[in-house]
């Protein structure tokens, strides 16, 4: 019975500390107020023309047996026993609309909570590995080798470039989420920005020792911001490439379809997605599945995709996903393409 207690009142402070319980409290109270009020004075008006066509009326009064206080009366609380039921059927869909209207807000406060946590646990742990290597090698003292300093400074280098990139994607992000910022646009071939990012890609794709390949490369002009589309196909190209095993293969590939949208493909034979992590693949610091969980590349953040998805629905294109586990995943982009007559019309405009 006491454990019972102490979680009611652990939810119970819970809900008075939630911000969207407040909220819809107060519209509903509001809306309370309101109906009361605009109850009170339908039962006044009522009750004044009721009393009214009741002592006015010729023939009840006439009719002697009507004892028109007692009907009056009956009148009366039928009309305030209607007026109540219709007040709490108000009250009640006007709860119910204020907890429907307000959840988006409460999805992006726990949206919002959520990655502030992420973000802190992902700099919270390069930190931590830093803190203690430099500890363990204070504790040492002068015993602590050449070999052994270097040791510590590198390790601590890769946990700063860990940090700074976690840092630089989360200012990608910030930037690219926010609706306010402008990016510039123009014209730009979709298929020189992909060869151009494959042909820097090649180097970590030797390293890891797997194939890149631009398979296809139809022309398709968009209208796009050349530094984020640039940004967007790296991340496909090094996502693809880090849970690609050795000897695997990554395949590009830009396609002209109808000649109304340019489509990129990136496809690898890596180790997959299982069907349950699909669906969160874009969400921020996400790293779905057992292999993807480790870091297979130092300061990967669970963020590139989530950038990714950010810049394209800012050229308001279109991306999906399909994966089978130990077969390898394919992401497809989709952009709208800008036809040459379009492109002329916009080059004349702005003349």
């Amino acid at each position: 019975m006491t454990n019972f207690w102490k979680q009611f009142v652990e939810w119970a402070t819970g809900l008075r500390d939630d911000p969207f319980i407040k909220a819809r409290s107060r519209l509903t109270a509001l809306y309370a107020l309101s109906v009361a009020v605009i109850l009170a004075v339908s039962f006044f008006v009522i009750e004044v023309l009721g009393d009214q066509i009741l002592y006015s009326h010729p023939a009840l009064m006439r009719n002697q047996s009507v004892d028109i206080a007692m009907l009056s009366e009956a009148l009366s609380k039928n009309i305030a026993y209607v007026l109540l039921v219709v007040a709490g059927i108000m009250i009640s869909v006007n709860y119910f609309v204020a907890g429907k209207t307000l959840s988006p807000i409460r999805q992006i406060l726990r949206t919002q909570k959520r990655f502030i946590a992420d973000a802190s646990h992902e700099l919270r742990t390069p930190l931590a590995i830093m803190k203690t290597s430099s500890e363990v090698a204070l504790l040492d003292g002068m015993d602590l080798t050449a070999n052994n300093s270097i040791q510590v400074l590198k390790s601590n280098l890769e946990e700063i470039e860990r940090m700074s990139k976690i840092i630089e994607n989360l200012l990608s992000l910030s930037y690219y989420d926010s609706k306010v910022t402008e990016i510039p646009f123009t014209p730009v071939n979709l298929a020189d920005v992909v060869k151009n990012i494959t042909n820097k890609a090649q180097s970590l794709a030797i390293k890891k020792r797997v194939s890149l390949d631009l398979t296809k490369s139809d022309e398709g002009m968009v209208m796009g911001n050349p530094t984020a589309l640039e940004q967007m196909t790296m991340n496909l190209i090094k996502n693809a490439l880090t849970y690609t095993p050795r000897g695997g293969k990554v395949s590009v590939r830009i396609e002209s379809r109808n000649k109304s949208n340019v489509e990129l493909k990136i496809a690898d034979t890596g180790i997959g997605i299982s069907e349950k992590d699909l669906p969160h693949v874009f969400s921020p610091f996400y790293k779905a599945g057992v292999g993807r969980s480790q870091d297979q590349e130092v300061g990967s953040s669970g963020l590139g995709l989530t950038i990714v998805k950010k810049i394209v629905d800012r050229h308001r294109g279109d991306i999906s996903v399909s994966s089978e586990v130990g077969k390898g995943t394919c992401f497809t982009v989709i952009f709208p393409q800008i036809q040459m007559v379009d492109l002329k019309k916009r080059t004349s405009t702005s003349h």
